[in-house]
């Protein structure tokens, strides 16, 4: 298994409850990845922008239906609630033999970290 991690700003304190769900989410989309995907090689990146930090999981694998009831395991579920619980958003991109995406985005700006120390 190969995975190549890409990042871009990321600034050097995040509070808590956002780190924790963005490792959280980044560990749940590679299990599911490497358990179901069939692919061997993944894609992460992670980036801040001036107000959000997005992450991204990526591979090339057999892909599945996102909206597909019986597809949606607890994993997915849990990754959800956990984006949810910081006001961020996750979209699933995927499709039958091309691959599938994981996009998070949560909002986060620089005077968050600085209002959450003092």
């Amino acid at each position: 298994m190969k995975i190549e991690f890409d990042y871009d700003d990321i600034p050097r304190r995040v509070p808590t409850e956002i780190s924790l769900c963005l490792f959280r989410v980044l560990q749940e989309a590679l299990h599911n990845a490497a358990k179901h995907s069939g692919a061997q090689h993944f894609k992460v990146r992670l980036e801040h922008t001036s107000d959000e930090i997005y992450l991204a999981v990526s591979d090339a694998g057999i892909g599945f239906d996102p909206t597909s009831a019986h597809e949606r395991g607890l994993g997915l579920a849990s990754m959800q609630e956990r984006v949810r619980l910081v006001n961020g958003t996750i979209v699933i991109e995927s499709g039958p033999m091309s691959g599938t995406t994981v996009h998070v985005h949560v909002p986060f700006k620089d005077s968050d970290m600085e209002l959450a120390a003092g």
